[in-house]
C-alpha cells in the first residue's frame, strides 16, 4: 500500500498559508545538503577548505537543525491540518529525527554526515510535497 500524498485536500479555516515557509524550509534543507556533500568532496579534492569544513561540521549541523526543526514542525503541521496528508508529516518527522540522531552522535560520529544527509533529504521531500499540495489546493482542477 502506497502512502497518500494528497490526503483529502480539506482546508481548515484559519490555517495560514504555508507556501513561503515551505520555500524557506526547502532553501534551508538544500543549504544543509550542500554543506553535507561539500565535506566529502572537499576531502577527495584535498582543498584547503576541507579542514575548516571538518572542524565546523557538528556546529553547523546543530545550527541548521536549530533553524530547521521549528520551521519544519510548524509548517508541516499546518500543512497536515490543511491537507490531512499524514505521509508528508511522517517524512518530515523521520527526517528531523535522523538529523538529530546524526548531529548528537547517538550512533557514533562516523554516521553524522550520512544520517544528516538522509534526514535533510526526507525533510526536503516533505516540504516539496507540502508545497505541491498547497499549489493543488490553490488551483484545483475543474
Amino acid at each position: 500500500m502506497r502512502p497518500s500524498w494528497h490526503g483529502t485536500l480539506v482546508a481548515t479555516p484559519g490555517t495560514p498559508p504555508t507556501t513561503p515557509w515551505d520555500k524557506a524550509a526547502i532553501l534551508l534543507s538544500a543549504l544543509c545538503l550542500v554543506h553535507c556533500l561539500a565535506i566529502p568532496i572537499a576531502l577527495l579534492l584535498g582543498t584547503a577548505s576541507s579542514q575548516w569544513l571538518l572542524d565546523t561540521e557538528t556546529e553547523m549541523h546543530w545550527l541548521l537543525l536549530a533553524l530547521a526543526a521549528p520551521l519544519s514542525v510548524v509548517t508541516l503541521w499546518h500543512g497536515y491540518k490543511k491537507h490531512n496528508a499524514k505521509a508528508i508529516l511522517y517524512f518530515g518527522c523521520i527526517g528531523l529525527t535522523l538529523m538529530f540522531i546524526g548531529v548528537s552522535h547517538l550512533l557514533g560520529d562516523q554516521l553524522e554526515i550520512v544520517l544528516t544527509a538522509i534526514g535533510v533529504s526526507l525533510v526536503l521531500v516533505a516540504h516539496v510535497k507540502n508545497l505541491s499540495l498547497n499549489h493543488l489546493h490553490a488551483h484545483p482542477s475543474s
